[in-house]
């Protein structure tokens, strides 16, 4: 009869947590939790951990409550690996989980275990890129482990065990039934303090911590008590699955940004409600230092970025292209990743001119796939029309709001063409908000349309355009970043609503 051993590997040294694995959640340290809930209903189980002095803390716990456990070298993990299986057969299999991940359970291993046996893989994992982190799981064969172990040298395949089968066996990337999607906002892992705060929640109330199933955790995690609040949309046809509110990194910078501690609970509060893109770069001083300085690393992964740049003020070819590189990597080496979802040049003049050197770099950079799409800022119909000459648009930006009207009918440009569009100015900078005739408008408008108050009225505009695929809105609070969360989560204008907010203000601002 086929065996399946179930390995968890498991370490005190973590570096961003250290001693992680034994400190307490649901009662009991983090480890023993782990592999009670992934041997539940009879899986064995093992776990794997190093022969470093400071981990016989793991493997004297573990002793002591009747966990088996197995040491080997803290870098040659698919050496422990082997060794944890060496009294296995080669038809038997191996489910190797990590320490720092207690939401997962025995039912998780079942369901890609038979969706493996039902397609004929030899190996199979649950696909993080599509569910949430911390429901990570592997499953292979005996053989298989054995022949890794014997075909590879390399580091990287020693430490992460698993790369060398996805060479070369036949390959599941399995997403289970039960999965909510939206893999950034229900994150179960332990990774940073923050995490451990967050999964000690979870598990706080739980009368029987191993029992309960992980599809009600994850259910309680994607819950208001955990999120404050319902996910903020994304446009169905956005290329770059951004959702509609995206975070307008300049707010982070300047004589009137937040403390560190401000952002981070901004942060907190974006990323737990779905915001998935911050926009930051060389044109906001030095929003993205300071993102990555006060951003913990379980929220900052969580989101991707859309680089500014800022002017060149160059005809040289050759210079036009050394700034953009010069530009691009300082922002990758501030944010400490190599990898720009957008990035968007200050305006469409320095896109052409110069021989359009600086967007044929840009167009490198998206060749190597370090950066996905490459667009401009415009801020005219005539910029917009000139902007949609570059070869390779794929993104542009510029402001629309109840107080800006150039671009109302950017659609008409826009119709049928593959460019994710950002808007910003949704508040006109704030002056929506002054003691004016215009602010007396729309304060009647809201009250007439039924909005909340002005703020939300201008969301509401600027989203009733279909062609927005997302504001750029700069928060320089939580609680601002809450309000603006709402008003996106609220029915944008129709079109008749839309006609009369225009006509309303045309009358106003002529």
């Amino acid at each position: 009869m086929t065996r399946t051993r179930v390995v968890i590997q498991s370490r005190l040294n973590s570096s961003r947590l250290p001693g992680k694995a034994l400190m307490t959640i649901g009662g009991m340290p983090l480890i023993e939790l782990v592999a009670r809930r992934a041997s539940r209903d009879g899986h064995e189980v093992v776990v794997a951990t190093s022969e470093e002095q400071y981990d016989t803390r793991i493997f004297d716990h573990l002793a002591r409550v009747d966990i088996p456990a197995m040491r080997g070298s803290l870098d040659d993990v698919l050496g422990r690996f082997v060794e944890a299986t060496k009294d296995m057969d080669d038809d038997d299999r191996v489910v190797r989980l990590t320490g720092d991940n207690p939401v997962g359970d025995s039912s998780l291993i079942d369901e890609l275990v038979e969706a493996m046996d039902a397609g004929g893989y030899e190996y199979g994992r649950n696909d993080v890129s599509h569910m949430p982190e911390g429901l990570g799981c592997e499953v292979f064969r005996v053989r298989d482990l054995r022949r890794a172990a014997a075909s590879t040298s390399d580091p990287y395949d020693r430490e992460h065990v698993t790369p060398w089968l996805r060479r070369n066996v036949k390959t599941l990337d399995f997403v289970p039934a039960a999965n909510p999607g939206d893999p950034e906002r229900f994150r179960c892992t332990v990774d940073v303090l923050s995490d451990y705060d967050r999964v000690c929640r979870l598990f706080a109330d739980k009368a029987d911590p191993v029992a309960v199933p992980w599809t009600d955790l994850i259910a309680e995690i994607g819950g208001p008590a955990f999120t404050a609040g319902p996910s903020v949309p994304r446009r169905d046809d956005s290329e770059l699955d951004q959702s509609v509110m995206i975070l307008g990194g300049q707010a982070f910078a300047g004589p009137n940004a937040p403390s560190a501690a401000e952002i981070r609970a901004m942060l907190a509060t974006a990323v737990n409600r779905g915001v998935n893109h911050v926009e930051v770069g060389r044109g906001d001083h030095n929003a993205e230092e300071i993102l990555h300085k006060c951003g913990e690393p379980q929220l900052t992964q969580r989101l991707h970025f859309i680089s500014r740049l800022r002017e060149m003020r160059t005809n040289d070819p050759r210079l036009a292209a050394a700034v953009i590189e010069a530009q691009l990597e300082r922002s990758f080496a501030e944010l400490g990743r190599r990898r720009a979802s957008a990035v968007l040049m200050a305006n469409v003049d320095e896109a052409h001119d110069a021989d359009g050197a600086g967007w044929h770099r840009l167009r490198d950079y998206q060749d190597s796939g370090e950066v996905g799409r490459i667009g401009v800022n415009v801020e005219s119909l005539e910029e917009l029309e000139r902007a949609l000459d570059l070869t390779g648009l794929g993104y542009v930006q510029f402001p629309l709001g109840v107080a800006d009207r150039q671009l109302r009918t950017a659609g008409e440009l826009l119709d049928g063409r593959d460019v994710v569009v950002t808007t910003h100015a949704t508040f006109a900078g704030g002056t929506v908000f002054d003691p004016s005739e215009l602010n007396r408008q729309l304060v009647l408008l809201a009250h007439e349309l039924g909005r909340a108050n002005v703020a939300d009225l201008c969301v509401a505009y600027s989203l009733s355009h279909q062609f927005v695929d997302s504001l750029a809105i700069g928060t320089r609070s939580n609680q601002q970043m809450i309000d603006d969360l709402a008003y996106c989560l609220n029915a944008p204008l129709t079109a008749d609503e839309r006609a009369a907010v225009e006509e309303r203000l045309d009358s106003v601002m002529a």
